[in-house]
C-alpha cells in the first residue's frame, strides 16, 4: 500500500442541547441537536476546503453518568434513560462500556445531522459527555479519513453539579467543553 502524504483532515464541529436547565423532572426530554456541512476547511491546513460528501460514516459517543455525591464517582447511567432519534442512529456497541452509546450522523444533501431526545426515567445527578467525531474516509477515496473536534454550544453546562457530587473541577477544559450536568427531580 502507499503510504498517506497528507495524513487525513481535521475538522471542528458543534453540538448543543436544546432548551438547557439545571433540573428536569422524570420524563423531561433532553434534546440533542448537531449538523455540520458537508464542505468543510481543514483544522490543520486551512487552505484546504473538502467537499466531505459520501462519507464511510461519521461517528462518536456519548457517556451517560450518574454521579454519587457520597463516595463522588460516577456510575454507569446508560439504562436510567429512553431514548429517541429522528436523525443519525444511537446503538451500544457490544465493544463499549455499558455507560456509552454510540452515535452516527445522517448524511443529507448539504450536511451530516443527529438530532436525538433523551428522557431521564430515575431521579438523581447526571452528566452526559460528547466526544469528538471519527470517519474512516470518503467511499472509493485513499487517505480521507477524518477527526472532527466536537464541542458543546451550550453557555452554562451546569459544572456547578459536577464539582458539588465529585468534589473537585473538571479535570480539564476539555471535559468542561463536552459535558452537560444536570438533575432530575
Amino acid at each position: 500500500t502507499v503510504p498517506c502524504l497528507r495524513g487525513g483532515y481535521s475538522f471542528v464541529v458543534t453540538s448543543g442541547w436544546s432548551n438547557p436547565r439545571e433540573v428536569y423532572t422524570i420524563g423531561d426530554s433532553l434534546h440533542l441537536h448537531s449538523s455540520f456541512s458537508k464542505t468543510l476547511t481543514d483544522q490543520v491546513n486551512t487552505s484546504w476546503v473538502v467537499d466531505y460528501s459520501n462519507s464511510v460514516g461519521i461517528g462518536g459517543n456519548i457517556t451517560l453518568y450518574e454521579f454519587d455525591t457520597v463516595l463522588h464517582k460516577v456510575i454507569d447511567a446508560v439504562n436510567k434513560f429512553n431514548y429517541f432519534v429522528t436523525r443519525g442512529t444511537l446503538n451500544t456497541s457490544p465493544l463499549s462500556p455499558l455507560n456509552i452509546k454510540d452515535v452516527y450522523y445522517e448524511e443529507l444533501s448539504t450536511s451530516y445531522d443527529v438530532d436525538l431526545s433523551i428522557l431521564p426515567t430515575v431521579k438523581g445527578i447526571y452528566a452526559i459527555y460528547i466526544s469528538d467525531l471519527y470517519s474512516n474516509g470518503l467511499r472509493g477515496d485513499d487517505c480521507t479519513n477524518a477527526g472532527f473536534s466536537n464541542t458543546l454550544t451550550n453557555t452554562n453546562k451546569n459544572i456547578n453539579l459536577f464539582e458539588y457530587a465529585m468534589n473537585r473541577p473538571p479535570a480539564s477544559q476539555f471535559e468542561i467543553d463536552r459535558i452537560y450536568c444536570f438533575r432530575v427531580q
